[in-house]
């Protein structure tokens, strides 16, 4: 059952609604948080009569020069959604945009994606509320400890600032998990925050792959120390591969050069780290095909659409325990351990011990797990009632 075949939910007058965020299709180097918009805004699309549109960056992270294939600062329609790609935002530009200047509608409601952004998020967030427009805000895991460990004198003035002068007042959190809930609610104690999943991947190809003697894990996501993965291929150095040949490889785009160097320093006999390098996600299929499991060592994960993504390909996943999916040895998906060597060296040398058997039952259970949170009709509710009024 698709999307379109989850019995239909009682719609009220569409409403207008206006997505901000700084990278959107086809930019991708930034992750989840594109996919996170892209997906519930192709949901919303099929499930629901709103008029959808997106305005966003007209670059992808840390290029210099515009997207190729796009229009920029004029409104087109992409895969069925209104979109603008700026090149520049400014407050003068959100007052006529949001003010209904021009041609431009007045939305009913804004949906901002990030948290600490002037132009993508605190601007348009202040004009929206100064003109009287509902605004819903998905922070992306910003509240989280591992993103506030980064520039953390900086955030921690912000947030107090926040609270003291009622930044957020009147704003409806998106929360992607409990676990995200109780981070808003640790930081805005009277937020009005909302629990609804994130949508994950429509539909995906899964092809079969057998172990042997040799294997590939990949490590999907920014190349950044923020993501740790240092320290899976360090629990690696202490394992025996027992004959075993494995390939690590590394997609996404290399942030820290040096620390990519360190990663890539981290092969040893049996053992061989390679940069793929950023892969646009309709090209990432031809990851997965050649790829038995997800590698993922990460301190803090929001939701992982790299991991739902993996499941979809039938692909397991090694995760540390830092990420709202758990208990994932026991229902065959792969495993999540604390972020210790010791937990780490020995659930990588179980892995490697992994059959062909073993593997291809993982393999059809990771396939289930996708199509049960596919399926769930309580997914689609969820989000339509981020932007219902309360």
């Amino acid at each position: 059952m698709g999307l379109s075949e989850v019995d239909p939910i009682e719609r009220d007058c569409p409403l207008r609604i206006l997505a901000v965020v700084e990278w959107y299709p086809p930019a991708f180097k930034a992750g989840g948080p594109i996919q996170s918009v892209y997906n519930l805004f192709q949901m919303m699309r099929a499930e629901t009569d709103h008029e959808l549109e997106v305005v966003c960056g007209d670059r992808d992270l840390g290029s210099a020069t515009p997207l190729d294939d796009i229009q920029t600062d004029v409104p087109h329609e992409r895969d069925g959604i209104r979109v603008t790609y700026r090149s520049s935002v400014s407050w003068k530009w959100w007052n006529e945009k949001l003010g209904g200047s021009g041609s431009d509608l007045v939305p009913d409601v804004i949906y901002i994606n990030s948290l600490f952004s002037l132009p993508f998020a605190l601007y348009p967030m202040l004009v929206a509320r100064a003109l009287g427009i509902r605004v819903v805000l998905a922070p992306r895991g910003m509240l989280g400890a591992g993103a506030l460990s980064i520039k953390p004198r900086r955030k921690k003035f912000f947030l107090i600032a926040a609270r003291v002068f009622g930044l957020f007042r009147n704003v409806r959190w998106h929360a992607s998990t409990v676990n995200e809930c109780s981070e808003v609610l640790a930081h805005f104690p009277k937020a009005n925050a909302h629990i609804a999943l994130n949508v994950p991947l429509f539909e995906a190809n899964v092809k079969p792959l057998t172990s042997s003697d040799a294997m590939t894990w990949v490590m999907v996501g920014r190349i950044h120390p923020k993501k740790n993965l240092h320290f899976a291929l360090e629990a690696l150095q202490k394992v025996n591969l027992n004959g075993k040949s494995l390939r690590i490889e590394l997609v996404g785009l290399a942030e820290d050069e040096e620390y990519l160097k360190r990663l890539v320093l981290l092969s040893k006999p049996g053992v061989e780290v390679v940069h793929v390098g950023a892969i646009a996600p309709h090209e990432l299929g031809k990851i997965w095909s050649r790829s038995h499991a997800l590698l993922m060592p990460t301190r803090h994960e929001n939701f992982g659409h790299v991991v739902v993504e993996a499941w979809a390909h039938g692909r397991p996943v090694l995760l540390s325990d830092k990420t709202p999916w758990r208990d994932l040895k026991k229902a065959g998906l792969g495993w999540d351990l604390p972020l210790t060597q010791a937990a780490w060296a020995e659930g990588l040398s179980e892995a490697l011990t992994w059959d062909d058997e073993r593997w291809i039952a993982l393999s059809k259970s990771c396939v289930e797990k996708h199509k049960s949170i596919l399926e769930n009709p309580q997914l689609i509710r969820e989000n339509r009632a981020l932007f219902e009024a309360e």
